[in-house]
């Protein structure tokens, strides 16, 4: 992926954008969309303020290498080893999955951008969190800060706090996300206007453990969980990157009416929970939704022809 020196700075404008769909406008629910996916063309939206603060704590220390998790299409990953570069700090991921003969485009652009991977197995991924697997990793690369998985840890939540500031959060009811690790959304329970409502939508099925990862991102940032958030925990679709015919259809729907791609792993599941959210009759009247586009564009690059596959059986079925 190749980008323009020049163009890799922040938009201090990051644009919101109204939704004007059938049944939402039937419904008489406002929806904006808060375009994070333009706040930095490849540190891609939640992943900018993700790493803002993780990356700016590296420099200041002694050790210049930062190690982290992932999977072949990671959005952290490929942010993760973009921002390294820039900011001249050393990256390393641990990859989960044997090395391939052909590399996702996610990887290679990571091992272009000067970032280390270490392929493992699954059941050895699982041990990422195994002081003595962590040790092995120190031997082989050197002194690393750890990085978890997705990008959540301690400075997750002072960056994603930021995220609101975007925008003119009081003139919502509701805001709405998707959900992975659980750090975007305690960033903006964090720093929510009271009265505005945080809907997270888990992209993981099983996800009711966020509830407590949430709670104790919260605790560790000093915020005292204020309420007013909760989780579908439907809104998975089958689990990590899977896609329904149902979900291509609804982001079909979504590009036809604005213009704007979404991706099928986050933000297109966020959409469609807040669809089915329109036609139950449980979005009142009146009510303001903002939804919040987490960018992670580059994964669409794996997943065009399986949306394509999913959206021809939809229009057939119907």
């Amino acid at each position: 992926m190749n980008v323009n020196e020049s163009s890799c700075v922040v938009n201090p404008k990051v644009p919101v954008v109204p939704v004007e769909l059938p049944d939402f406008q039937k419904a008489g629910v406002r929806l904006d969309l808060l375009r994070l996916d333009r706040v930095h063309p490849l540190i891609s939206g939640n992943k900018w303020f993700k790493l803002k603060y993780a990356l700016e704590a590296v420099q200041d220390s002694a050790c210049q290498r930062v190690l982290s998790f992932g999977g072949a299409w990671s959005n952290h990953i490929h942010a993760l080893a973009y921002a390294g570069r820039e900011k001249g700090v050393e990256t390393v991921a641990v990859i989960r999955g044997e090395r391939s003969s052909l590399l996702s485009d996610t990887l290679v652009d990571a091992e272009n951008w000067g970032m280390s991977l270490e392929f493992v197995s699954r059941e050895q991924y699982r041990n990422k969190s195994d002081e003595l697997f962590l040790q092995q990793l120190r031997a082989k690369y050197g002194d690393y800060h750890l990085l978890p998985e997705g990008g959540s840890g301690e400075w997750v939540v002072k960056g994603c706090r930021e995220i609101l500031s975007l925008c003119v959060a009081s003139d919502y009811d509701v805001v709405c996300s998707a959900c992975g690790t659980g750090g975007t959304l305690a960033g903006l329970i964090a720093s929510k206007p009271k009265g505005l409502q945080v809907l997270g939508v888990p992209v993981l099925k099983g996800g009711v453990f966020l509830y407590q990862d949430i709670r104790r991102l919260l605790q560790q940032s000093g915020v005292d969980d204020p309420g007013g958030w909760e989780l579908d925990l439907d809104g998975h679709e089958g689990g990590y990157a899977k896609v329904t015919s149902e979900l291509a259809e609804s982001m079909q729907q979504f590009f036809e009416a604005t213009g704007i791609e979404l991706e099928p792993v986050y933000t297109g599941k966020a959409f469609l929970a807040l669809q089915r959210k329109v036609a139950r009759g449980e979005l009142a009247r009146g009510c303001r939704v903002l939804l919040i586009h987490t960018g992670g564009m580059q994964g669409l690059r794996g997943m065009r022809e399986t949306l394509l596959k999913k959206l021809r059986q939809s229009r057939e079925i119907s």
